[in-house]
């Protein structure tokens, strides 16, 4: 059943607006005549122009159809202010923060944008160029993309002519994958002349530069030399912005006066005891117990404990408890261990990489040429290559101390699923870099490292190349287009300094490797190599598709659209052959191949049956050879209610989503997972007696046991052990995707100043493909551990609990794709326009468009409890998205004023921290996400011929307000995304030749 839509609570500054709209209604008589008397004859509306509209495959002159589709023109993407078109998007109110930025890691693959409709993610919404696909980013991701990800970021921003986005279901029209929406991109067909631009932007402090240049060009006249060519270049540069270069974003003080006063330690400062200087520790037999030192029992387990022996020479003073690191730095507890002076420290956060580096070129060329009156051939070439160089953190094996029973430092799984384990770096009697050498007590010794001296760098190359060749003119009556689409995406990943454990425990073994001292390359490169994943994508198709009148109805001419789609798709994703032996400590991969052909067959009805109501009717048809077949269809009205005053519109659709390859073929992947609503127990070896503080049963207490899925939110004296190795397997017999959606609405034109549209909206995901949840195999092995087969425990006795056997800590869990049960979700799209009348001074107008989403509900596991998600960070969409724009323009300058608004989305930030932390949280409201409420301004000048200037300050009082937590760069909630810079600044200039 649909739930009733809900009236927008958005920003006052909308309903100002409306009342500003509705104010200019009472000229709407004498307009509406003369607008009547200036409406063309039959005959001339016959002659006019049929265009191409995204969401109706029938050629018409009424480009408003009964599905909402909102275009960004060439122009409104020039002067919107936005440093590129994918920025732009994300700023869109039907956009969910689940698209990808691409200066963030999803872990996979990097320097990718996708785009996410409703909340439904990029596998729920399809992209097209000039109505037809795009090969997906060839990689098996199991984090945002579900499977699918298509890379919008690979389009040159002068080639595009409009951007079309289509807020309803679609899959009827253009087949699997539209069932949220579909985004459009509409490239320019016919330029003459040759124009270059060149823009530069940045934050206020010169911080996360962008430099981009491009041209575009064009020759011939369709109408009088029958051919045109066009073509575009661009390249772009991003600098990289670590998080230290943004501590002046938010309110740092107040973070660490929270840490520090709640016992933990402040931000930026040495909080990790693993350093190229290692700190060196003796391995006892056990590690069970405490030792009383200055006053306090440590845990014989601690780095601060009675094991340190002493540090490598070389720390720099300031890394050096006891000289730059006080012994008791701010925020540790009472009952927490002095550090030893000596200790060299090493600060994660000023490691830490906010925005990656990323360098893009990008081209098309498009050739028409028009065979005679009736018929004409084009193609069209894109080809592109983004390349993204992130920065790690510098490795560290392990933080822990070890026994001389039990040496274990880590563990990982392999390709086929089993588990090695990598020794602790332990320094034997002898090696060169044993401070114990020659000494009364010479030992053994483990070493608490961080490789510094190896490179970092990540590195995503994405190759793209699209080509399209068809025919499109009239015959018999019909229009009609028909092309052959070749698109390919190939990727490869380099990751440099991986350390592999047959290369340190050979290097431990002859000292060709120092630790703490200079290395050469050949010394490096004897411990570590690079990892290096490829992948390739292909799609292949044939379509063609044609449109007629039938007969005449009273309301005029009924029409009709058929086509046929022929597709095959081919996707390879191969990590190297050391993969496949486990030999890179702690690091998996992702692999997959397989291919498949589908073909589809598809219609549209047009049916104007009185001269005010239009009915829309389409379906589809398509057979995939590895899952079966999908039937889906679509019905819409538009109904003129008050000729040039009132429209009412509507659509009802079915929508389907095909398994992707790396879904139902022959895949393999492994991720670490983690759990972010609540801490989930081990209750085999986690004593729960007292929920408030739940302990390990172990002798050497484990943060995983009572915190299995790595939940971050951890009271004060604890620790996250990060997130859980896990498998998972491809499910052959998974069947599609399937969704419902509905939208009902109007268009209030009370004047040719003003005008009002508002839509509701509602969509039901139902069978989704799913990898299983961590949390729900958990549950399920709490409940009964019996039989439970999902659940990795680590074989080696020494982890086992004294007495239990088979009690070792849980290691990996093993998850499988599946279909679950549904999403629903439901609001309310407005957009209104407000022109005033030209003055002698200028013109101006006013748009104010936003979404409110009612509801966003989700069951993920039959019998469990439905999830409100709506406003929260589960669902990543606040209730309230909304923009209000004010402009100004003459025939030479232009300025405009944007006011950007998003609700705060309710976090689980406080959930398990202590009574003190959600006291100090709650009295600042900081326990969620707090809003979006930036103002953005810009401004053009052309008035000097061929020249346009323009520069733009996006987020004019520098407002950090979007962040979980206190503000700050490491908690702003839309990491990689231009908005983590705060305030910035833009400009372009671009040149026309004619």
């Amino acid at each position: 059943m649909v739930r009733p839509f809900f009236r927008p609570q958005g920003p006052r500054l909308a309903r100002v607006a409306a009342a500003a709209a509705l104010a200019l209604a009472s000229q709407s008589h004498a307009q509406q005549a003369a607008a009547s008397a200036a409406q063309p004859s039959p005959d001339e509306s016959r002659k006019l122009e049929r265009v191409e509209v995204t969401g109706t495959l029938i050629k018409r002159t009424d480009k408003e159809t009964p599905s909402v589709v909102q275009s960004i023109t060439r122009e409104e993407i020039r002067n919107a202010g936005y440093a590129n078109v994918e920025e732009l998007l994300r700023a869109n109110s039907a956009v969910d923060l689940g698209s990808i930025g691409d200066g963030a890691a999803s872990g996979f693959v990097g320097g990718v944008s996708t785009i996410s409709l409703r909340g439904f993610g990029s596998q729920g919404t399809l992209i097209l160029i000039n109505g037809r696909r795009t090969a997906p980013v060839a990689a098996v991701d199991v984090n945002f993309g579900r499977g699918t990800m298509i890379n919008v970021n690979t389009i040159p921003k002068e080639a595009i002519e409009r951007i079309d986005i289509l807020k309803d279901g679609a899959s009827a029209m253009y087949g699997s994958d539209a069932m949220a929406g579909v985004v459009n991109y509409i490239l320019r067909k016919d330029y003459q002349g040759i124009e270059g631009s060149a823009s530069y932007g940045a934050n206020d402090r010169g911080v996360g530069a962008t430099k981009t240049g491009s041209l575009s060009w064009g020759f011939g006249d369709l109408a009088t030399q029958r051919f045109n060519v066009f073509g575009g270049l661009e390249v772009s540069r991003r600098d990289s912005v670590m998080a230290n270069e943004l501590k002046d974003r938010g309110n740092l003080a107040l973070q660490n006066q929270y840490l520090t006063s709640t016992g933990s330690l402040a931000r930026f400062t040495p909080d990790s005891s693993a350093s190229f200087y290692g700190n060196y520790y003796r391995l006892p037999a056990s590690l069970n117990g405490s030792t009383t030192l200055g006053g306090i029992s440590v845990a014989n387990s601690s780095l601060s404990g009675v094991n340190y022996l002493g540090t490598l020479p070389g720390c720099p003073a300031d890394r050096t408890v006891g000289q730059g690191v006080p012994n008791r730095p701010p925020g540790l507890l009472p009952t927490s261990a002095s550090l030893p002076t000596g200790l060299c420290r090493f600060s994660l956060d000023d490691a830490d990489e906010a925005v990656a580096r990323q360098d893009r070129h990008s081209g098309m060329v498009r050739g028409t040429f028009a065979i005679n009156s009736e018929l004409s051939a084009y193609a069209d070439l894109m080809i592109s290559k983004t390349r993204t160089i992130e920065q790690r953190v510098p490795y560290a094996m392990t933080t822990s101390l070890v026994t001389s029973g039990n040496r274990a430092g880590t563990t990982w799984p392999k390709l086929d699923g089993s588990f090695l384990r990598q020794n602790a770096i332990i320094l034997p009697v002898g090696h060169p870099d044993n401070p114990t050498n020659g000494t009364a007590s010479q030992q053994a010794v483990q070493l608490i490292y961080r490789f510094e001296d190896l490179p970092t760098g990540d590195i995503n190359v994405l190759r793209a190349t699209r080509l399209t060749a068809g025919l499109e003119g009239t015959a018999f009556g019909w229009d009609f287009d028909t092309a052959i689409l070749f698109s390919q995406n190939n990727n490869e990943r380099f990751q440099e300094g991986r350390v592999r454990s047959s290369l340190l425990n050979a290097a431990i073994a002859s000292g060709s490797y120092r630790f703490g001292k200079p290395n050469s390359r050949e010394a490096i490169n004897s411990v570590s190599s690079t990892a290096y994943n490829e992948g390739k994508s292909r799609l292949l198709s044939w379509d063609v598709r044609g449109s007629r009148e039938l007969f005449q109805l009273p309301g005029g001419p009924a029409a009709i659209a058929v086509g046929t789609e022929l597709r095959k798709e081919k996707l390879e994703a191969v990590p190297d052959e050391v993969y496949g032996t486990g030999d890179y400590i702690g690091l998996v991969a992702n692999g997959a191949a397989g291919s498949r052909k589908s073909y589809a067959a598809f219609t549209e009805l047009s049916l104007p049956v009185v001269k005010r109501l239009e009915l829309q009717a389409a379906a589809r048809y398509e057979h995939y050879d590895d899952f079966g077949n999908s039937t889906t269809g679509k019905t819409g009205f538009k109904w003129t209610a008050l000729p040039s005053l009132m429209v009412f519109r509507g659509t009802a659709a079915t929508g389907f989503r095909a398994p992707a390859i790396s879904q139902i073929g022959n895949s393999f992947a492994l991720s670490f997972h983690s759990f972010q609503e609540r801490r989930v127990f081990d209750s085999l070896r986690c004593d729960t007696s007292n929920p408030d503080a739940p302990v390990s049963k172990a002798p050497v207490p484990v943060n995983r046991d009572c915190n299995v899925l790595g939940f971050t939110g951890v009271p004060a004296g604890t620790v996250s052990p990060g997130s859980l190795p896990t498998v998972i397997s491809a499910n052959p017999a998974l069947q599609p995707e399937k969704s419902n959606s509905f939208t009902f609405g109007m268009i209030f034109t009370p004047s040719r100043y003003a005008d009002l549209a508002i839509d509701g909206w509602y969509f039901h995901r139902k069978n989704e493909i799913r990898s299983q949840r961590g949390v729900d195999i958990m549950d399920g092995y709490n409940a009964n551990p019996a039989g439970n087969t999902q659940v990795v425990r680590d074989p080696n006795p020494e982890s086992w609990l004294p007495g239990v056997p088979d009690s070792g800590l849980i290691i990996m869990l093993v998850r499988q794709y599946g279909n679950n049960e549904w999403t629903k979700t439901s609001g309310v799209d407005y957009d209104l326009n407000v022109r005033l009348p030209a003055l002698p001074w200028g013109r101006f107008s006013m748009n104010v468009n936003g979404t409110y989403t009612a509801r966003y509900d989700q069951l993920v596991v039959k019998g469990q409890a439905v999830q409100r998600q709506a406003g929260t960070t589960s669902s990543d969409i606040s209730k309230t998205r909304a923009s209000a724009t004010f402009k100004w323009d003459t025939d030479r300058a232009r300025a405009w004023i944007r006011f950007n608004h998003a609700d705060p989305l309710a976090s689980t930030l406080c959930t398990s921290l202590t009574a003190a932390q959600r006291t100090f949280l709650g009295n600042l409201s900081r326990c969620r996400v707090g809003r979006d409420r930036t103002i953005d301004l810009g401004g053009s000048y052309s008035g000097i011929k061929g020249l346009t200037l323009s520069a733009s300050v996006m987020n004019v009082t520098n407002d950090y307000d979007r962040a979980n937590g206190i503000p700050t760069v490491l908690s702003y909630y839309d990491s990689g995304a231009s908005n983590l810079l705060g305030r910035r600044f833009n400009v372009a200039a671009s040149y026309v030749f004619r």
